[in-house]
């Protein structure tokens, strides 16, 4: 009896699933073998090879479900985490120890854990799982990205947010001007009477705009743009509450606190430093007449 003709094209696409699946798995234990060679790499110096530890180990934590592990596995991974959290913890040690001391050349006192240091106003927080460094003022970054984490770095960078936050020329009685003149554009735009209360992000706005120069509003240009970023109106409005100087021709500058659900939301309301590490979210900035003005 003649055996059935087989059909190639059929058994073509046999052979195709089996490599299909045999493929993913050979896929699947690739991405487990591969960190598993950088964790023995690792493990040659742990305090050296913190990071490139963590980094192995959090692929690790997360194998593909339907790989068939070892017997150990479940058990070496989490000893694993802690040997890279513990060495992670060391390194973050010893480079806010150096941190601190390349600030105190410069005269300027680092307080604070290793992951949150405080130099004046600015907040420093050293990431060493992603290998970089963040600096914010009023919870805002002041830097273009992050810096990477290098001691001399990282000093520079903060200089260089000093200078431009903490140094500049204010004005105080120009700043209380322009920000009248912003918060009486905002009634108008809204509909509002004066002394109501305008949203502080609209009034932010529309003092950004009331700072332009004159080449700006004749001509609108990305060229002539000057820019005041929030960290500067920020430190701006730390500098006029410390000096008490919130009257602009006998009208008072307030402030109104936001709720909590309405603090996170950054379309209606701004976080304003009161330190480095303190402050509140505000809603609602408004001018009131003084008394017998």
């Amino acid at each position: 009896m003649k055996d059935k003709a087989v059909d190639p094209a059929a058994l073509g696409a046999e052979v195709s699933e089996a490599r299909r699946q045999l493929a993913g798995e050979v896929k699947s234990r690739q991405s487990v073998i591969k960190p598993l060679d950088q964790v023995l790499r690792a493990l040659k110096d742990p305090h050296r090879n913190a990071v490139a530890l963590h980094e192995a180990t959090q692929h690790l934590e997360a194998p593909p479900p339907e790989l068939d592990l070892p017997g150990n596995y479940r058990k070496v991974v989490p000893q694993l985490r802690a040997l890279a959290d513990a060495n992670i913890a060391e390194l973050e040690f010893t480079f806010a120890r150096d941190l601190r001391a390349a600030f105190d050349e410069q005269g300027v006192k680092l307080s604070g854990p290793p992951t949150e240091l405080v130099a004046e106003l600015f907040v420093i927080r050293p990431d060493l799982r992603q290998r970089q460094v963040q600096i914010t003022f009023s919870r805002q970054p002041v830097t273009k990205g992050a810096v990477k984490l290098d001691v001399d770095r990282v000093l520079g960078a903060y200089q260089r947010a000093h200078k431009e936050i903490c140094e500049r020329n204010v004005d105080d009685a120009e700043l209380l001007k322009e920000l009248y003149e912003a918060y009486t554009r905002t009634l108008k735009l809204t509909g509002k009477q004066p002394g109501a209360r305008a949203v502080i992000v609209d009034c932010y706005r529309e003092l950004v705009l009331v700072r332009q120069p004159l080449s700006f509003r004749r001509t609108p240009s990305k060229a002539s743009f000057v820019d005041y970023p929030k960290a500067h109106f920020a430190y701006d409005m730390l500098q006029l509450r410390r000096r008490h100087n919130l009257i602009h021709e006998g009208h008072r500058l307030n402030l109104g606190t936001a709720t909590i659900d309405i603090g996170a939301d950054t379309t209606r309301a701004m976080f304003l430093a009161t330190s480095a590490t303190e402050g509140q979210f505000i809603r609602d900035l408004y001018f009131t007449a003084e008394k017998g003005k």
